[in-house]
């Protein structure tokens, strides 16, 4: 935790900077210290989706702040046992305990859970991006150093780009490992399903074991016309080994003949037909405005609200198109990004 006199005398040092500022850029550089900042990242990297985050808030927060960074890495792909996860949250801790740093940014809830809430109502300012679920349901709400960006997903957007595609989709089946955060996401598709008319969902499995996905995915023909991939991070092999998610959207993309959407652009390199997938970088650029709002304007974290980013973005796998016999509208092709093949082709040449 950072002390009282610490946190007075990094405020001072702030001050003294926007003094120094306004007397010329000499003094400015004598004066100015790099705040610290410690970033959690629940994931790992490199990963599309965690790097483009942490980029994000760098952006977000502004080239004019200096600043000095030091990161964990969670990895709860790998360390995926609640355990484990409460294990990897103590080393953060351990090390943001020693480093006293200015902020702690975390990227998504793994983080939030096993970090954030236990500095709760410390002076200890915490921005987040990536949450799935809300301050609420991380029974953190009203929290008075903790603020940060949702994602919500756009399922809506997802669909109507898919039916451009293949326009008999009227059935879709979700599917998703047992992760934590994944029933709020769950309960916002139900929510919002009505708002494509002919559209239903036919069914939601919510697994742990590698054998039932695939025998969920090859059933799926008989109820479905369209499959959303969730959570793909935790299901086990018969010896209880985490798959991982590469392997799994290949052996999908090899055995399944129904058209895909995700959220998430890595899913679609690795095989997804489409997506209106959530912009990592618009997470992060939110972010790091919140912790320039904190840091530099000397808001408090509780007045900044908690927010989802809106802009999504169009994502085409061209290659899965062609795999599954559809042919994509120029207009689309114009509109989206497109990938042009799967990912473990790409990574063979």
């Amino acid at each position: 935790m950072l002390s009282i006199a610490h946190r007075f005398a990094r405020r001072l040092a702030l001050t003294l900077t926007a003094i120094a500022m306004t007397a010329g850029p000499a003094l400015a550089q004598q004066a100015e210290q790099p705040l610290k900042i410690f970033h959690v990242m629940s994931f790992d990297s490199p990963w599309r989706w965690t790097d483009g985050q942490f980029a994000g808030f760098k952006e977000g927060l502004g080239e004019d702040v200096k600043a000095e960074y030091k990161v964990f890495q969670m990895d709860i792909k790998r360390h995926a046992t609640p355990e484990a996860k409460a294990e990897r949250g103590a080393m953060a801790r351990k090390a943001i305990d020693e480093w006293k740093p200015d902020l702690v940014y975390i990227s998504d809830d793994a983080g939030i859970e096993n970090v954030a809430a236990h500095y709760a109502n410390t002076g200890l300012p915490i921005v987040f991006s990536g949450a799935n679920r809300t301050l609420t349901e991380h029974k953190l709400e009203g929290t008075k150093n903790i603020t940060g960006v949702l994602e919500e997903e756009h399922f809506v957007e997802s669909v109507r780009l898919l039916r451009t595609m293949a326009p008999n989709v009227r059935r879709i089946a979700v599917i998703c490992d047992e992760a934590a955060h994944w029933p709020p996401v769950i309960q916002r598709i139900r929510d919002r399903v009505s708002r494509l008319e002919g559209v239903e969902i036919a069914a939601v499995d919510v697994l742990g074991s590698y054998a039932e996905f695939q025998n969920k995915v090859r059933k799926y023909p008989e109820v479905a016309d369209a499959v959303l991939y969730l959570g793909i991070f935790n299901f086990k092999d018969d010896k209880g080994q985490t798959v991982p998610y590469e392997s799994l959207q290949r052996w999908v993309v090899e055995n399944s003949k129904l058209p895909d959407i995700s959220f998430w652009i890595d899913r679609i390199h690795f095989g997804v037909l489409a997506s209106v997938t959530v912009s990592e970088q618009e997470q992060g650029i939110a972010a790091g405005r919140l912790a320039r709002a904190i840091l530099v304007d000397g808001k408090a974290p509780s007045t900044l609200p908690v927010v989802p980013t809106v802009k999504g973005k169009p994502v085409i796998n061209l290659a899965r198109a062609r795999q599954l016999g559809i042919t994509v509208k120029s207009t689309e092709l114009l509109t989206a990004e497109v990938v042009t093949e799967f990912q473990w082709a790409k990574a063979a040449k």
